[in-house]
């Protein structure tokens, strides 16, 4: 009984130590227990037809903080934020459009991109209710390692839906300075830029400072097969509505056969790119600038109003080099 008693203590010690330690790779975009969760793509459209849900878990022992915060596409606060308390097991459920039901007329103004309404979340842990966003120097952090969230992008009236992982940012307040400082430089927040994914493979800084390349998954057959593609690139560290602007892109179909290049315009935080032509393959975009803490993923639908059977919906998560060499 006593051996039991002392086990049961143990195991309770060691995952309130663990929490506040990061457990994966800093530097890189791990579905793990973290301290800030991001989703970098919210979208409504104003028929309601489209929606996005939210869900973030808490597995902290005793009750704890979350602060949820709304950015338009170009990183500007909208003014839509809010506070909440967690206890262990219980989990944060919201939705794109519930969060606009509280939008006055000039914040809905900010989020509007012709028929939709965009943005993205920030989701941190924090030692208090705060009015204050993550990027303030006064915001309170805290660097518990304890936090999930899951994406579901739903299309109800059209019989689809899919979901990816939030992105999981972990603190770690030894990490190096190359590794952490999402939001400012001195935090512990991991980053996920070029010079902190090539650190957490290789332990050393990049060469060019540059994420080199992205590789999306595109399917265009038809009938009715679309593609778009979301580039979320952010450093609220430097300024948070830099943008990369202009970068090289190219296309080449499942038989490598080149189907398209040029430059794309990375002009927001949140990017959306409806991918054209009709083939399936790989879409690629080079050479993200020093400092922008990146993701992608591409959305692959089809909806087909004569055999609603065949509609579907398909997302995945784009491969993110820091350095590549062909």
């Amino acid at each position: 009984m006593k051996a039991r008693l002392i086990v049961t203590l143990f195991l309770c010690l060691f995952l309130l130590l663990s929490q506040g330690v990061a457990e994966a790779v800093m530097g890189s975009p791990d579905v793990h227990q973290a301290a800030t969760l991001i989703v970098p793509f919210m979208e409504r459209d104003m028929a309601g037809a489209q929606n996005t849900l939210v869900v973030a878990d808490c597995f902290c022992t005793g009750t704890q903080i979350i602060h949820w915060e709304l950015w338009d596409i170009d990183g500007n606060r909208v003014g839509l934020y809010g506070n909440q308390d967690l206890t262990g097991g219980i989990s944060w459920v919201s939705d794109f459009a519930t969060i606009l039901s509280s939008a006055s007329p000039a914040q809905l103004t900010q989020l509007t991109v012709g028929s939709v309404y965009r943005g993205f979340l920030t989701i941190d842990l924090v030692t208090a209710s705060t009015p204050l966003p993550p990027t303030d120097g006064s915001y309170p952090f805290s660097n518990w390692n304890c936090i999930q969230g899951w994406i579901y992008y739903v299309r109800l009236l059209q019989g689809a839906a899919n979901g990816i992982p939030m992105i999981h940012i972990e603190a770690q307040a030894g990490a190096t300075v190359s590794e952490r400082g999402l939001y400012d430089t001195s935090d512990a927040r991991e980053e996920l830029d070029a010079e902190a994914r090539y650190w957490a493979d290789n332990g050393i800084v990049d060469p060019d400072n540059k994420i080199d390349l992205i590789m999306s998954r595109i399917y265009q057959s038809p009938p009715e097969g679309t593609s778009r593609i979301v580039v979320w690139t952010w450093r609220p560290s430097v300024n948070p509505t830099d943008t990369p602007g202009s970068v090289p892109y190219y296309q080449e179909s499942d038989a490598n056969v080149p189907i398209a290049s040029g430059t794309v315009n990375l002009n927001h935080i949140v990017n959306v790119i409806d991918v054209t032509g009709t083939q399936n393959g790989i879409y690629y975009i080079q050479n993200i600038p020093a400092d922008y803490s990146t993701y992608v993923f591409s959305f692959n639908t089809s909806f087909q109003v004569a055999n609603p059977a065949l509609t579907w919906e398909a997302m995945f998560q784009s491969t993110i080099l820091p350095e590549f060499s062909p």
